[in-house]
């Protein structure tokens, strides 16, 4: 049995940190039991495969421009990215629930102060995420992410009475999304994970009107929550913590699922 592991946490709480550590540590050992892949591997990998207009070549200099720059360039690929929507929008009708999850998430997105032009790549990643998720097929037994659909939406940008993406909605957005089997969920406080911000040189930014406008709720509760109606494991890691220490409590806590 395959099972995927979703690393959640509030921007800045060391997330990222501890999945780039985890995945230095595992390529350093002989592990054969934990794998780190994005959902988007997994769409791009079926992209490469599927025959389409593109050639080989092209489709593998896009693809790495993909996954390591951004999908849409000003001045490159534009046929490449025209073929990757159209791969897209014909495998994502496939599913019947989905542009009902679009517009749930359409709605959490329209939260933010974000630009226009963020909030549309914001939707494409989403598009990519969702259809590799379909996609996801693995042999390892723990399949770790460290931005799965539990995480899109953890952060409220909205105060607690929010309209436009209300408890409501947030339930009806996680019973339909792609659901985590166990959640690691970094654990820091939001005054460290605002220090740290400030040392980023991208990234998401806090500023004080954000931190008004949440009135100290700053992660929808529902997500937990939902996870806690489910019984999904959660493995709670404290963010202040080193990392070495934080990935011995991983491995230790994973091993109550390897059977």
């Amino acid at each position: 049995m395959n099972l995927k592991i979703e690393i959640v946490g509030l921007p800045a709480s060391g997330k990222t940190y501890f999945y780039n550590h985890l995945n230095k540590k595992l390529k350093k050992s002989k592990n054969n039991y934990i794998q780190m892949k994005t959902f988007k591997d997994f769409l791009l990998l079926k992209y490469f495969k599927k025959k389409t207009k593109i050639n080989l070549i092209k489709k593998m200099t896009y693809m790495l421009y993909v996954k390591n720059i951004q999908i849409k360039s000003n001045f490159l690929f534009k046929k490449e990215y025209k073929d990757l929507n159209f791969f897209l929008s014909q495998n994502l009708k496939k599913n019947k629930n989905y542009s009902k999850i679009l517009s749930l998430y359409q709605n959490y997105v329209n939260t933010t102060n974000y630009t226009t032009e963020r909030k549309l790549r914001i939707l494409k990643n989403f598009e990519i995420d969702f259809l590799g998720a379909t996609l996801f097929n693995s042999k390892f037994k723990f399949n770790v992410f460290d931005e799965g659909f539990f995480q899109k939406i953890f952060f409220n940008f909205e105060s607690i009475s929010n309209l436009k993406f209300n408890l409501k909605k947030q339930m009806s957005y996680l019973k339909l999304v792609p659901n985590p089997d166990i959640i690691v969920l970094l654990n820091t406080n939001i005054e460290n994970c605002i220090k740290r911000s400030k040392k980023r040189i991208d990234g998401f930014l806090y500023d004080k009107k954000l931190i008004k406008k949440s009135k100290k709720m700053y992660f929808n509760k529902a997500v937990i929550n939902f996870a806690k109606l489910k019984k999904i494991p959660i493995i709670r890691l404290n963010g202040t913590n080193s990392i070495d220490t934080n990935i011995k409590i991983f491995f230790k806590k994973i091993q109550k699922y390897n059977n």
